[in-house]
Order: C-alpha cells, then structure tokens, then sequence
C-alpha cells in the first residue's frame, strides 16, 4: 500500500483501532495534511464512524487491524460506498515504546502512519464472503470439539489409571480392542473406584467424552452436508480426489481459501498456511530454520498433516469416485499425477533417511499448493461455463 497509491486515488486516509464497545480513529486528510483523533463510545456503527470522517474530503479509504472483531465493520463502510481494508496485524511495524505504551489512540495513530508511509509493507488480508466464513467457523467449531473430546479422553483415562484400572481387552488376533465402543463404555460405566468424590469425577468426565462424541458427530453432519450445497460441491469434489483429503478437509480448504485466484502462486499458499520453514539471517551469518513458521491458518494446516497420517501405506492407485462425485477429466487427471507424486515423494525422502514425520510435513506443503491448484482449475471451469 504505497503512500502514491494513497494519495493518488484517494483524499483521505482514517485509521480505525476497533474495539468490542469503543472505536478509536485517527483520520488524515491528503490534500490539506490535517490530522484528528477521536473516540467514538457505545458500540458505534460504521454510519457512527462514517458521519465522524465527515470533514475529511472524499474518497475515503478505512483501515483497521485484524482481530478478534472480524470483518463485519470493514462488510459495513462497503455496503455505505466505501472502501475498507483489513491489515494483516503481523504485517504491523511495532516500535519499542508502541509495545511499552500501549493505548487506543496510540495504535489508531501508529497504523495510519504505517499504511501512508513510503515503501508500506502493510499488508491487506483477504475479506471473506460471509458464506465462506460461515462455513469456516463451522469447520473451527468441529476441530475446536474434536480437540477438546479427545482431552477429556486423555483425561478420563488418567483418572482410570492413577486408581489401577486400564482398558486390555483383546482380539482374537490380539490385537488392543478400539476405546469408546459400546463394550468399552459397559466397561467403563461398571467401574467403582470406592469413593463418592472419586466416583463423581469420573462420571463426569465420561459424560463429557460422550456428549462430546456426539457434538462432533453433529458437527461432521452439518459439514458433509454443506459441501453438498452448490457453492462448495464442486470445489469439494475436486479436492477431494486427492489421497489424505477427505470431504470436510476439502470444505475447510475451499471455506478458507473462499477465491483461489487471489493467490499468484503455489510457493504463496504454502506459506499462507504456515507450511514453510522460517528464515533467521543477519550479517554475514545467513540461514534457514527448518521448523514451519506455522503462520496463518492452523486449522486447515492442521487437517491437512492429520489427513496424511497414512501416507506410509499409499500406493499408486487413485480413489475410487464416490456416488454423486462429479469432477472433469482435467481436473481428474491431475489429481492422478498428484496423488503419485506425492506418494513417490514421501517414499524417496524417508530413503534418504529423513524422519517419517519430517517427510509427511513436506508432503503437506506440497498438498495445500495441489489442492489450490485443482481449485484454481475448478473456478475457472465454473466462471468459463463449463460446469
């Protein structure tokens, strides 16, 4: 967002630092280089906002950082005519007094002359359709309960094992029989550990598990059932040609990504997940970390690498193509030549001796930049009239 760009195409700039109940803005006329800073209180709307900026001379470009509050204010000044962008927070210089002296007018004034500034580095994020958000907080409801079930059923089994009770029922070929089966909650429902407190903890903890099983299974069902809706399915069919790629994993993807155009390339999306590894140089010492950096979203990174945990055992042959899946040859076949280059890949990095999970993260920087692509090739069919 160079300081040109500003002056050129638009008379004013109004730096907004948001809050739940308040809104700080500090507002800055091109033309005549006047600057006002003002409080607006009692959850002002982008009208409130709007009718504030009155003195400054149109058009008029917002800026606030994301956060917590979302991308509803930026949806407002828009359907009021004007532009509104949303600045990455990390892409925010933060000196070492703004970190020492923090307040609302201080923020509101530091981001306005972070994005009027020569040569910004300011960066605007991707405001969603509020289809796609929809769909994405669904998709971070569901992983938010699978995390937090599978913490209680860490937990309950702690409880078990600390009073001498473990789950060791075998199958004929003895193999551990799975947990949290019918026979596994019989046995766990039939265990006293001889003191009402005790008891009480761990009734409620397998309720917990339990009720938590089936918010997920809700949860999975309102998914699948939304990559069916004709905004997602055929995205959804695509990406889900990919092995370690299931439907809600696909939805989750297409949710976050919601216009694949806008990214240039694959290098782009692999590091918008947080799937490249980070880069620490300075002087004459220059080097590259080999952790990922782990920006960006992490839900979708995580599903992803979660989605992979079978790569060990993936052969050559392609899914079959369930009922009702319905993708272009195109598309179908690249999502073949993927599937064998990813298995190919693993394989070859584990033989040159690289850790399984270091392979399966490489691996996973490849997918996310093969599924942008399958959805890249789907819009453009879309848009083309194609499908």
């Amino acid at each position: 967002m160079p300081e040109y760009t500003l002056q050129s195409d638009y008379a004013s700039v109004i730096a907004i630092d948001q809050h739940a109940r308040s809104v700080t803005a500090c507002a800055l006329d091109l033309a005549s280089g006047e600057t006002r800073t003002g409080r607006l209180s009692g959850c002002p709307s982008a009208g409130d906002i709007l009718e504030w900026s009155s003195w400054t001379g149109e058009p008029r470009r917002f800026v606030y950082e994301s956060g917590p509050c979302g991308f509803q204010l930026a949806r407002d000044l828009a359907a009021l005519g004007q532009r509104c962008d949303v600045i990455a927070v990390t892409s925010i210089p933060r000196s070492a007094a703004d970190r020492r002296f923090k307040d609302d007018r201080g923020d509101a004034e530091s981001l306005l002359c972070a994005v009027t500034a020569q040569n910004s580095k300011c960066r605007a994020v991707h405001v969603p359709s509020e289809e796609a958000e929809a769909a994405r907080d669904l998709a971070r409801a569901y992983y938010d309960l699978v995390s937090a079930t599978t913490r209680l059923k860490m937990q309950f089994s702690a409880i078990l094992l600390r009073h001498g009770h473990v789950w060791n029922e075998r199958t004929a070929s003895g193999r551990l029989r799975s947990t949290w089966t019918d026979d596994y909650v019989s046995w766990a429902s039939s265990i006293s550990l001889g003191n009402p407190a005790a008891d009480g903890a761990l009734r409620e903890y397998r309720e917990g598990v339990l009720d938590g099983i089936e918010r997920c299974r809700r949860a999975k069902a309102g998914l699948v059932e939304l990559s069916e809706t004709p905004r997602f399915k055929p995205y959804v069919d695509a990406l889900s040609r990919l092995k370690g790629v299931d439907r809600v994993t696909a939805l989750t993807f297409t949710a976050t990504v919601d216009d694949f155009s806008r990214f240039r390339s694959g290098r782009r999306v692999s590091s918008y997940f947080g799937l490249t590894p980070g880069r620490h140089s300075s002087g004459e010492r220059g080097c590259r970390n080999g952790a990922m950096s782990k920006a960006g979203d992490a839900t979708v990174r995580k599903a992803v690498v979660e989605g992979l945990s079978s790569i060990s055992s993936c052969n050559g042959r392609q899914k079959a193509l369930p009922k009702g899946c319905r993708v272009s040859a195109a598309v179908e076949a690249e999502a073949i030549r993927c599937n064998q280059r990813n298995a190919r890949r693993y394989r070859d990095l584990v033989g040159a001796g690289k850790k399984a999970n270091v392979a399966k993260i490489a691996v996973a920087k490849e997918l996310v930049r093969e599924m942008w692509v399958l959805g890249l090739m789907v819009q453009r069919e879309l848009e083309a009239g194609a499908l």
